[in-house]
């Protein structure tokens, strides 16, 4: 993840609803939130301004470079100069009422002046890049006098989901702010590249479970955890020829394997396990493939059955090698290359259309023919993306 150099961070805690983590979107509080993300982005601890509406429910657990109790409420201005002297000279200022997108975040951080952040309806927010002298020449009327950070002026584009994601700001104060809070947060945590049966079928599902799960104390590794055993299982079901609750326990995979990394892009809860996780699902979908041939071989008696399933596995490592290859030549996935690839992406061979296609053979009767036609989509999409990769050409250089 691309990390800024280290910046100094400032939050006003406006009352007591920044420490609420009951109803809080995403199941942590918006002050939580703010302070993993600036910790993640690579700010410094952030300096606390609490002001005395938030005192009567004050936590001191919050991970921060210290605590200011201010005299009063009132513009970010004259919050900040009632801090005094313990403001840094150069910081990034933030209030705890706000869901802040992370690239907003990073784009004050870049700025030299002071600058406040613009909203969707174009007036400035309480959150921007301040100095010390800053703040004690303007104190109240600070924003007045600040340039603009337009939402607008954002790069729409966020790598994490491969595809366009609009940026936001707002406050989060009724139950209609949590609402839209709760949109927003599900809309930013769903990868723009889905196949087909990822956008239409695992979606809704994936999305309902995180809804639940995000307040309570379940975790992504658990959820990762319970994943890898469902596919351990699945495997042994597809072995002994349990092939229908074999499938229908491998969509139920397909579900979870999207609940975990939501949950922890949602809770900003990442983790070795998290980032191993490619690894596990490299291997139990290769798994699946291999005691497949294996059962309908020794169903059969036909041992092309069990080399389908090698080739499968084959495939399923030459893409891999295919998207490295292009990711190194041209900086790009290769399902980003051209809308044909982008297209091409959602029917491409890979787990959740192998999955469909044996659904429809369980539906039909069917799930030999079944298992051969998964084998041929694979050596169909080895082609046409090995096609794709000597296509592509490095950037011009300039």
């Amino acid at each position: 993840m691309y990390r800024l150099a280290r910046v100094e961070s400032v939050i006003i805690v406006p009352d007591a609803e920044a420490w609420r983590t009951r109803d809080a979107p995403g199941g942590v509080s918006l002050l939580e939130r703010q302070v993993k993300q600036l910790r993640g982005l690579g700010f410094e601890p952030p300096l606390l301004l609490v002001v005395p509406e938030a005192e009567p429910v004050f936590r001191s657990d919050v991970a921060c470079a210290g605590i200011v109790h201010v005299a009063g409420a009132g513009p970010a201005g004259a919050v900040l100069a009632r801090a005094g002297d313990a403001l840094p000279e150069d910081f990034v200022f933030l209030t705890a009422d706000r869901l802040i997108d992370p690239r907003v975040l990073r784009a004050l951080a870049g700025r030299s002046a002071l600058t406040c952040a613009s909203g969707d309806d174009g007036r400035c927010e309480p959150v921007g890049r301040a100095g010390a002298a800053d703040v004690r020449r303007y104190e109240a009327a600070l924003m007045e006098h600040a340039a603009r950070l337009s939402l607008r002026d954002l790069d729409p584009y966020v790598a994490e989901l491969r595809g366009n994601a609009t940026p936001y700001l707002f406050a989060v104060r009724s139950a209609t702010d949590r609402a839209r809070a709760w949109n927003v947060l599900l809309d930013h945590v769903q990868k723009r590249t889905l196949d087909l049966p990822g956008q239409y079928f695992d979606s809704p599902f994936e999305n309902f479970l995180v809804r639940r799960l995000a307040p309570t104390a379940v975790t992504p590794n658990q959820i990762t955890i319970l994943t890898l055993v469902v596919a351990l299982g699945v495997g042994l079901l597809f072995l002994d020829g349990w092939l229908r609750t074999g499938v229908g326990l491998a969509l139920l995979v397909g579900v979870l394997d999207g609940v975990d990394g939501k949950l922890a892009r949602m809770k900003l809860q990442t983790s070795k396990l998290g980032e191993l996780e490619h690894v596990g699902d490299f291997l139990y979908e290769n798994f699946w493939y291999l005691t497949l041939g294996t059962w309908f071989c020794r169903a059969t008696g036909i041992v092309a059955y069990w080399w389908v399933g090698v080739v499968m596995v084959a495939c399923d490592l030459a893409d891999s090698m295919l998207y490295l290859i292009v990711r190194r030549r041209t900086g790009c996935m290769l399902d980003e290359l051209t809308p044909f690839d982008t297209a091409f992406r959602r029917v491409a061979g890979r787990r959740n259309i192998y999955v469909m296609v044996l659904v429809a053979g369980c539906l039909l009767g069917a799930t030999p023919t079944a298992f051969l036609v998964a084998g041929g989509w694979a050596v169909c999409t080895v082609v046409i993306h090995a096609a794709r990769a000597v296509a592509a050409k490095p950037p011009a250089s300039n």
